[in-house]
C-alpha cells in the first residue's frame, strides 16, 4: 500500500484522539516533553535522575513483558552485527571514514576534550585513514569496482584491511562510551564535594 506523506500524518494524527489511551500516552509524552524542556531553565537536579530512572526501568518492564521479541531483536541485532563483521559493506565503510574526517575536525578545535581524549581520538582516527587509503588503494591497483562487494570479499588483504578498520572504530566507540561515563560521574563526585 503506497502512502504519501500526508496521509500517512493523517494515519497518525486520526489514530493519536481514536481512543482515551492514544490520548493518555499523547499527553504523557508531551507532558514529559515539557518537562525536560522547562527543566534546562531550572536545571533541578533530581529531575535528570529520576528519568534516567524512568528510562531504564521501561526498558526492563518492555524486555520482560515482551521477551520473545526483545530477545528476536537483540538475536537479529547481533546477527547483523556479524554479518557486517564477516561481510563488512563498503558503503558503511565510506560513511565511517566520513564520520571520522568529522571526528578528527572536532578533535583539533575541541577545547573540552582531555589530552587523553585527543591523542586517543587521533590514533584511532589515523588507523582508520590509513585502512581507508590502503583500501581504496588496493581496489585501484586491482582495477576492482567499489560498487560491487562480490568481487572486494573474494581479496582477502581488502577484506582484513576492512574488518581491521572496523575493529579499530568500535574500539573507539567503546573507549568513548566509557570516558564520558567517567567524565560523567568525576563531575558529578567533584561538584558534591565542593557543595560539601
Amino acid at each position: 500500500m503506497e502512502l504519501g506523506l500526508f496521509d500517512k500524518m493523517k494515519i497518525i494524527f486520526q489514530s493519536l484522539f481514536s481512543s482515551f489511551m492514544f490520548i493518555e500516552i499523547f499527553l504523557f509524552f508531551l507532558l514529559l516533553f515539557l518537562l525536560v524542556v522547562f527543566n534546562i531553565r531550572i536545571k533541578n537536579k533530581v529531575v535528570p535522575i529520576a528519568l534516567f530512572i524512568f528510562a531504564i526501568f521501561s526498558i526492563f518492564v518492555f524486555i520482560f513483558s515482551f521477551s520473545s521479541y526483545a530477545l528476536t531483536c537483540i538475536d537479529s541485532f547481533i546477527m547483523k552485527v556479524m554479518d557486517y563483521y564477516y561481510f563488512p559493506s563498503t558503503i558503511v565503510f565510506f560513511f565511517l571514514f566520513v564520520l571520522s574526517i568529522f571526528i578528527f575536525i572536532y578533535t583539533l578545535f575541541s577545547k573540552k576534550l582531555t589530552t587523553f581524549k585527543k591523542v586517543f581520538n587521533y590514533f584511532c582516527m589515523s588507523f582508520v585513514f590509513l585502512f581507508f587509503s590502503m583500501f581504496v588503494s588496493f581496489t585501484v591497483i586491482g582495477q576492482m569496482d567499489l560498487a560491487d562487494p562480490v568481487t572486494l570479499y573474494q581479496n582477502e588483504p581488502i577484506l582484513a584491511v576492512v574488518q581491521f578498520s572496523n575493529l579499530i572504530f568500535l574500539l573507539w566507540i567503546v573507549v568513548t562510551f566509557f570516558y564520558h561515563l567517567f567524565m560523567f560521574f568525576k563531575r558529578k563526585f567533584d561538584n558534591e564535594k565542593v557543595e560539601n
